[in-house]
């Protein structure tokens, strides 16, 4: 049963995410590239670099945290900048890089996208009418809860960066110094946060 408005707002919310998480090694390359040869402090850089590859506002009960290996391997000529924002594949005048968060994108033709997409249906066999409600189930492209399509991608800049407007530039550069990204953990995690959006701590 929906709860009153009144109720929605001070009810705990219920999120699951389930993350590959990128290599040690390959997020220090990209550290070390950003800030040594573009001057990005490191303090705009995304601590933990991972792809979501599923997401949902919905507690779902079969679930319980978890932490395993993989070993997912994105070749970088399959990988392109874009601004973390609707639209944001391609450039737009209303969207200034400097200002916003920027990630890199998986392309729909590698083949390592289906490696992702194994991950990401092992969440999907869980949507439920329960946890759906009245939403239509995600698949391989569209999403039940958030963003509407899915698209595999990682946050690797906060706002604030200052970088170039023209990320081909950065694109090119971060291509032909790193040749490869290895994503060697596949995370499951379970989330309850308070009214204020912060985080219920078990």
């Amino acid at each position: 049963m929906r709860l009153p408005l009144d109720q929605r707002k001070t009810a705990p919310r219920f999120e699951v995410w389930a993350q590959l998480c990128l290599c040690d090694r390959d997020a220090a390359l990209i550290r070390n590239l950003l800030t040594t040869r573009l001057g990005i402090k490191p303090k705009i850089l995304v601590n933990r670099m991972h792809i979501t590859v599923y997401h949902a506002r919905r507690p779902i009960r079969q679930l319980q945290p978890a932490v395993e290996p993989s070993h997912v391997v994105i070749p970088t000529e399959a990988t392109r900048f874009m601004v973390m924002a609707p639209g944001g594949e391609n450039p737009r005048s209303e969207l200034d890089p400097a200002k916003n968060k920027v990630g890199i994108r998986i392309q729909k033709k590698d083949g390592a996208r289906q490696e992702i997409l194994w991950f990401r249906e092992r969440l999907l066999i869980h949507e439920t009418p329960e946890v759906l409600g009245r939403r239509k189930r995600s698949t391989h492209t569209a999403n039940a809860f958030g963003a509407r399509h899915f698209q595999p991608h990682m946050a690797v800049l906060r706002s604030g960066s200052g970088i170039d407007r023209d990320l081909t530039k950065l694109g090119l550069l971060f291509r032909h110094e790193i040749k490869s990204l290895t994503f060697d953990r596949f995370l499951i995690d379970l989330v309850q946060r308070d009214a204020e959006g912060k985080r219920i701590r078990a």
